[in-house]
């Protein structure tokens, strides 16, 4: 009788374990929305370190739950692949603050830096305007001008990407097209200095 009780408790208590082991698909569906909106956020792209350590912890989650289904089900555990679970959305929604986070501070560079860029194209119109076409130097003042073109072009580009979003690439593009625009101040310069030189 004392061992048909205890046998009786012992089942008891390996149903209570299997009743306390059921798989954490609530938390697993929290951390993955967390992933989605993270991803949303550009997180990969602004805030990558924080994105990748997230995107590891919901990994090794996703490894011990399947590593529990797949044992006997007297013997699952889901202890641990819930507590990464609820680790891995707390890490994906600080990924997601910090690519916000640092998404805003880069729009932000790359407005002043959009002006500043304006400014130097300016400049190298200006320049370009008052540059001294002559027999000597037709040909690089023309080459000079379809320069220009490209770079009007390029910064055009720039602002569209800026304007819809996309500030990496939109900071690309103008640091690119501010090169250019250097360039084409300096061969301007060039350009006056051989059209000044003295003929031999």
């Amino acid at each position: 009788m004392l061992k048909r009780g205890s046998l009786v408790l012992a089942v008891i208590a390996l149903l209570l374990v299997v009743g306390c082991s059921k798989p954490p698909e609530v938390e697993m569906q929290n951390a993955n929305s967390s992933m989605q909106a993270a991803k949303g956020a550009e997180a990969e792209q602004y805030a990558p370190e924080s994105f990748r350590v997230a995107m590891d912890t919901l990994n090794a989650a996703n490894a011990a739950k399947e590593e529990q289904d797949g044992k006997f089900a007297l013997f699952r555990s889901y202890g641990k692949s819930k507590d990464m679970f609820l680790s891995a959305q707390k890490l994906m929604d600080k990924a997601k603050a910090d690519g916000e986070a640092e998404k805003e501070r880069v729009k932000q560079a790359v407005a002043a830096m959009m002006t500043e860029v304006q400014a130097t194209i300016d400049t190298a119109t200006v320049a370009l305007s008052k540059a001294p076409v002559g027999k000597g130097n037709k040909a690089d003042i023309e080459l000079i001008k379809s320069d220009l073109n490209s770079v009007n072009t390029g910064f055009a580009e720039a602002k569209a990407d800026f304007d819809g979003g996309k500030y990496l690439a939109a900071k690309a593009k103008f640091e690119a097209v501010k090169n250019k625009a250097q360039s084409i101040i300096s061969e301007i310069e060039a350009a006056k200095a051989k059209k000044a030189a003295p003929k031999k």
